[in-house]
């Protein structure tokens, strides 16, 4: 049987606690290391004209987490705001390769996306948890949205400063 990169959970499985704890913490910790980029008004990640940007952003985080995480491991994909229940994201099932360009840019409504959740917010906000780091895309109706990059060694994976798209967002230093 073939194994699958996207696994949905029920809201109350235990497999997601060990997650929820490092995002606890992580969010706890004052001297952490923590990047923040506030994305501006009007954004769009439905916008075409930035899909080699997203697929960019897509393939360094994935890169990233295949670096980080161990093969028998997985990353938790988990709704800060429980109106989605989690996933577990096997990193290291090749689901991107021979894929076409929408698939993995996903943003046409009659393509089934590659990611089926965003790195970036939409709607929704969602936190990819690995051991000792976080991505936190946070959807606000009532101000920008933002980017939450947590753990030393994964902002060091990312190289964050050449992120094409990452270059139309504004970096937040800690307050």
């Amino acid at each position: 049987m073939k194994a699958r990169a996207w696994n949905q959970l029920d809201f109350d499985d235990p497999a997601v606690a060990p997650a929820l704890t490092v995002l606890e913490t992580l969010q706890r910790e004052d001297g952490g290391d923590v990047v923040r980029y506030l994305i501006p008004e009007g954004f769009g990640p439905y916008d075409e004209a930035l899909a080699d940007e997203i697929i960019e952003l897509q393939q360094r985080v994935l890169d990233a987490f295949r670096k980080l995480v161990p093969p028998e491991a997985h990353v938790s994909v988990v709704d800060p705001e429980d109106h989605h229940p989690p996933l577990l994201f096997h990193h290291h099932v090749r689901f991107e390769e021979g894929l076409s360009r929408d698939r993995l840019w996903g943003y046409k409504h009659y393509v089934m996306p590659a990611w089926w959740v965003g790195l970036l917010p939409d709607g929704d906000s969602w936190c990819f948890v690995g051991p000792g780091f976080a991505w936190e895309a946070l959807y606000s109706v009532s101000g920008p949205s933002e980017i939450i990059v947590r753990g030393a060694h994964f902002i060091s994976a990312l190289d964050l400063a050449s992120l094409r798209l990452f270059q139309r967002f504004e970096r937040m230093d800690r307050a």
